[in-house]
């Protein structure tokens, strides 16, 4: 067994047992070298934050893991230091009064964030696992951009794309691609980044906070009209930003072929006009046909074709520098299948043209008029 294998079953047999310490990883060499290496970031305080039954649960991670393990990933993989953002780093995305406000509710035990809708929960370990979350993501990114991985990606809880600048909703608490982008920024005077999204929800809380900031491109392919109820076509930034909002929404049965023509047709050129200096995607797998939260039906191979569609937008455009983070997919068998398959194609195994778990049984629709439409709007054709 390597030795990440290994720390991998100490890391999920800590979570489970409830354990308080481990210690960090630092950079590492990746067992059995693959074409590209590919770093990843994962820490015990990401099993932590959890809440049997609810959709967003640790046991994501534990189905990742146990895929990941039987697909003998770990040994590829080059492993990043896992590290807690610091509070002016939080304050890259959120205001002081609700990250304060998260550490009161989450070391007073916890409890559901919004009484009303009661989506977004915190425990004990919630603030501490957000933190490790984004300063994780920091060092992911900066790992990229200094050519210590070639790619990277980061299997991080809670997730971020949600929440806004003073208020968690939607599972998310700090959005851990904003904060790691205007890192970028900061530490390495990089001047602009895309963050791609390709959750089948909207990421209301990225776009809202870069909707006035030129230097971030917010690109999102999602259902809707669909929970949160935002990211029609029509906004497409303010103040000096319009056009860095690149909003992709379909209605029900969107899948594999949607997709990937909208990313060619639209996603690609928006790219190219802002030729980013580093990507950033924020993977969310719950587009996947099984998934009990959404309507589309995009498979595991559609997914790595995706995946491999942004990783060759990064080597034409910004020389590689990549990253991704987890997002949401919320049937355990389909997000860990997606995950590996997305690590696949990174690592650029064989393994990436495979297709478990088939395609819907139901046809896709055609929404080739409504991407022609995007396009017009977008490209201004």
């Amino acid at each position: 067994m390597s030795g990440r294998r290994a720390f991998i079953k100490q890391l999920a047999a800590l979570g489970a047992l409830g354990a308080t310490a481990f210690s960090p990883v630092s950079y590492g060499k990746p067992a059995r070298p693959g074409d590209y290496s590919v770093g990843v970031v994962l820490d015990p305080l990401f099993l932590k934050h959890d809440l049997p039954k609810h959709p967003e649960t640790a046991q994501r991670l534990v189905a990742i893991n146990e895929e990941m393990e039987r697909q003998k990933i770990w040994e590829q993989l080059t492993p990043v230091d896992t590290r807690m953002a610091t509070l002016e780093e939080l304050r890259f995305a959120h205001q002081q009064n609700y990250i304060d406000e998260i550490e009161i509710l989450s070391k007073g035990g916890g409890g559901f964030y919004d009484a009303y809708n009661q989506d977004t929960y915190l425990n004990h370990a919630t603030f501490d696992a957000a933190k490790m979350a984004a300063g994780s993501n920091i060092n992911l990114n900066l790992a990229v951009h200094d050519r210590q991985v070639d790619r990277g990606f980061a299997l991080l809880r809670p997730p971020g794309h949600h929440a806004l600048t003073n208020k968690a909703m939607g599972f998310c608490i700090f959005n851990s691609d904003i904060i790691a982008a205007r890192a970028l920024q900061k530490y390495r005077d990089v001047e602009r980044v895309a963050i791609i999204d390709f959750d089948v929800h909207h990421g209301n809380g990225t776009q809202d906070l870069v909707a006035d900031d030129p230097s971030i491109m917010a690109i999102s392919i999602h259902q809707h009209p669909y929970w949160p109820m935002t990211g029609g076509a029509k906004f497409t930034g303010k103040d000096g930003a319009e056009g860095t909002v690149v909003n992709c929404p379909f209605q029900k049965k969107a899948g594999n072929a949607t997709y990937l023509s909208v990313y060619d047709q639209v996603i690609q050129p928006k790219l190219e006009a802002f030729k980013p200096d580093h990507i950033i995607v924020f993977a969310g797998y719950d587009a996947h046909w099984q998934d009990p939260l959404a309507e589309h039906q995009v498979s595991v191979v559609g997914f790595n074709q995706l995946v491999e569609k942004c990783l060759n937008s990064a080597d034409t455009l910004c020389n590689g520098r990549i990253s991704f983070s987890l997002g949401g997919g919320y049937n355990l068998e389909p997000l860990a299948h997606c995950t590996v398959g997305t690590f696949h194609t990174l690592l650029n195994n064989p393994e990436k043209r495979l297709n478990p778990l088939g395609e819907s049984p139901t046809p896709e629709a055609d929404y080739s008029q409504t991407i022609q439409k995007l396009a017009q709007h977008h490209l201004k054709t």
